[in-house]
């Protein structure tokens, strides 16, 4: 910023200590507009500014602001309860249906375990029957071995009037008892 720095006369009107004082100089500043193009300067402005006015009394030009805050005020308190109210119905509905969910998970889990029992129950018999399954499958191929050896006997009656030939014969063979 470029301060241009003007000197007035000792002693202004408006400090009439300062006009007392030989020290005392005026001392303005002025600013350059910062809306211009770099390298150009605003030339020097000899004016001096004027007093601002003083301040007007905003509660006699604005006699209905206290009344506006007042009520934007009960207003914003008015939809704060509204809303709280709103928030803790809702608040009271979703922790009934939370309730109403943790009845029905634990109804789950008490299913789930049931199921798994019973599915325990299902491979234990599913294991018994295949081991049932298995020895009548040994039984058949032990029968199924005997039928075989039995087949190649061609005539069961001609092995059965042998036996008997076999039995006559060592009847008769018996030696007799000697006294």
């Amino acid at each position: 910023m470029q301060a241009v720095i003007k000197h007035k006369r000792r002693g202004s009107s408006g400090n009439k200590e300062a006009a007392d004082d030989p020290n005392y100089e005026n001392i303005t500043f002025t600013f350059k507009n910062q809306n211009q193009p770099k390298g150009s300067h605003s030339p020097p402005n000899n004016k001096v500014p004027a007093e601002s006015r003083p301040p007007s009394d905003t509660a006699q030009e604005h006699h209905w602001l206290p009344k506006a805050m007042m009520s934007l005020n009960t207003f914003l308190t008015l939809s704060c309860m509204v809303l709280l109210a709103l928030v803790l119905v809702k608040n009271f509905e979703v922790s009934r249906e939370l309730v109403v969910l943790k009845e029905v998970l634990w109804k789950v889990q008490g299913y789930q375990e049931e199921q798994k029992t019973q599915w325990a129950t299902v491979k234990q018999n599913i294991t018994a029957a295949k081991q049932s399954l298995d020895t009548i499958k040994r039984s058949i191929q032990e029968g199924n071995l005997k039928q075989r050896q039995l087949a190649t006997v061609q005539n069961i009656d001609e092995v059965k009037k042998t036996l008997k030939e076999i039995l006559n014969m060592l009847k008769m063979s018996k030696p007799s008892p000697t006294p």
